[in-house]
């Protein structure tokens, strides 16, 4: 059986004046792109200097403190579990997933930025969407590849 393929949903903003003077933002161009990790993906990550510390130890973290939920709620959050999330660690690998399905996808990390609209909750639930799969199937052969493409030489 196949890992779950993923998707990631990227649109832009625009800000729209109203005609009371004030502004409202909105999201135009939606389109849902696959994601998925690949050797590929993780190797452009360590040279481009978005992925910068462990992976395999991000979401061990991250498993830590979502347990046995599927998905993540910010209310749910004690204090303590609050501080171990850090979008700034999540949101080069969702890019990554997304550039490693869509080979021909020419879409910058900033331009990836742009597009993507997620808070923090739909953040957390994109990338551990994207990385439990390989735990659950075989987490040695993934913590090998994760480090592997992310060790420092």
């Amino acid at each position: 059986m196949g890992i779950k393929i993923s998707s990631i949903e990227l649109k832009d903003v625009e800000i729209i004046e109203l005609e009371n003077g004030e502004f409202e933002k909105r999201y135009i161009n939606p389109k849902r792109y696959p994601a998925f990790l690949t050797n590929r993906a993780l190797a452009t990550g360590k040279r481009l200097g978005i992925t910068k510390s462990s992976l395999f130890a991000e979401i061990v973290k991250l498993s830590d403190v979502i347990g046995d939920e599927d998905e993540i709620n910010s209310d749910d959050l004690t204090p303590e579990q609050a501080e171990v999330i850090d979008a700034d660690k999540y949101l080069p690998v969702i890019y990554l997933a997304v550039i490693g399905a869509n080979k021909t996808l020419e879409l910058s990390y900033e331009e990836f930025l742009d597009k993507y609209q997620g808070d923090i909750e739909e953040i957390v639930n994109d990338y551990m969407e994207l990385v439990l799969p390989y735990l659950q199937q075989d987490p040695n052969e993934f913590k090998k590849g994760l480090e592997k493409s992310t060790s420092k030489k």
